[in-house]
């Protein structure tokens, strides 16, 4: 089986509504073994407390409407997989976590700040949905159905898949308020499942100052990117600026085959997969072919960093206006799209198989008849 390495690419900026004060209260059961610490913690920041008498209370400051993932030093200690618990908010206040330190942070419960509570109850249902189409699909198609040596396997998945979307379609319909900052998150959390059609409804739901929320852009972006990027589509063209700041237009690559490769600083998967590019890439130069690096970093300095470390002999250019989300619906990375001379998509690949020899290696080896 191979295994593709991708970072997830949910990257909701966070606009400033205001600066916002949390404060989080932990109620914990269960034996910590002495690992009494927790880490309330974003991209931007970590905070840290200490669990004494089964209570602990960290306090921060954040820009505007963001999240925080809990996580704790007993599973650190204990190498047990770590799930999160997070925290969502769009306005000052409060939030009440509890937990039983032994049995994870999965067995936590969230409540308080009405935001933080909302997202903490739509992720406990959304988390039921499939346990009930998988179970409704063994009833009508009998209890060894999803295996894919059944015969009713394909009945059973189709039947499985059109249940699951149905009930986060119903799901929605029941999460999704006009005036919460926090809807957009839930909507996007169906971009990859529900059509384009019923995103955008949900969209059209949401008011005006929600929808200046960069949650809510984020979405925008992904409904028109859900729009514009399918095999076959024609690219629009895009200015962005490169690493010395100069704008390049997506036109000037035409007429070549271009590998549109969608990565991140931060992103592992994505750097890992640099070494192996440059050996395909030195494999068709002088070819009718180019590479071009769009990174969707918020933090420029950390992507001219990265740019300085991997020294890439491609183009550069830095995504400041979200078309990875509006023309291509990038929503993890790395994603590279394949397109042709005229400016047609004929390919995407979502992730790296750290052996090689993925689809759309397979793919330039065929147009171009090498080997690599």
């Amino acid at each position: 089986m191979r295994i593709i390495y991708t970072a997830v690419g949910l990257l909701a900026a966070q606009l400033a509504f205001g600066q916002v004060k949390i404060k989080v209260i932990g109620h914990v059961t269960g034996d910590t073994e002495g690992h009494n610490k927790v880490y309330i913690a974003n991209r931007m920041a970590t905070d840290s407390a200490v669990i004494k008498d089964g209570r602990f209370e960290v306090e921060f400051e954040d820009q505007g409407v963001g999240s925080r993932s809990i996580s704790i030093e007993y599973d650190r200690a204990k190498r047990r997989m770590y799930s999160p618990l997070v925290v969502f908010y769009d306005q000052s206040g409060t939030v009440e976590v509890e937990f039983d330190v032994v049995k994870g942070l999965s067995s936590g419960k969230v409540k308080g700040l009405e935001s933080a509570a909302a997202y903490y109850n739509y992720n406990q249902e959304k988390s039921k949905i499939f346990m009930a189409a998988f179970s409704a699909a063994k009833a009508k198609y009998g209890e060894d159905a999803l295996k894919k040596e059944s015969a009713h396997f394909d009945e059973a998945t189709s039947f499985k898949d059109e249940l699951m979307v149905r009930l986060n379609d119903s799901l929605l319909n029941i999460f999704v308020k006009a005036d919460a900052m926090v809807s957009p998150v839930f909507i996007l959390s169906q971009a990859s499942s529900l059509p384009v059609d019923r995103l955008e409804a949900y969209y059209n739901r949401l008011s005006e100052r929600v929808k200046a929320g960069d949650d809510a852009q984020s979405l925008y972006a992904r409904i028109q990117g859900l729009r514009n990027a399918y095999i076959g589509a024609v690219v629009k063209d895009f200015q962005l600026p490169d690493q010395h700041g100069k704008a390049q237009s997506f036109e000037q690559f035409k007429g070549k085959y271009v590998l549109l490769d969608f990565w991140a600083s931060w992103c592992s998967p994505c750097r890992a997969s640099f070494p192996r590019v440059r050996e395909v890439y030195s494999k068709l130069q002088g070819k009718s072919f180019e590479i071009v690096n769009v990174s969707i970093d918020q933090n420029k300095q950390a992507w001219l960093k990265a740019v300085g470390e991997e020294s890439n002999p491609w183009p550069q250019l830095y995504d400041d206006s979200k078309i990875s989300s509006a023309l291509f619906n990038v929503s993890a990375v790395p994603t590279c799209y394949l397109i042709d001379p005229s400016g047609k998509i004929i390919m995407k690949e979502i992730g790296f198989d750290p052996k090689g020899g993925g689809e759309m290696e397979k793919k330039l080896e065929e147009i171009f008849k090498v080997k690599f």
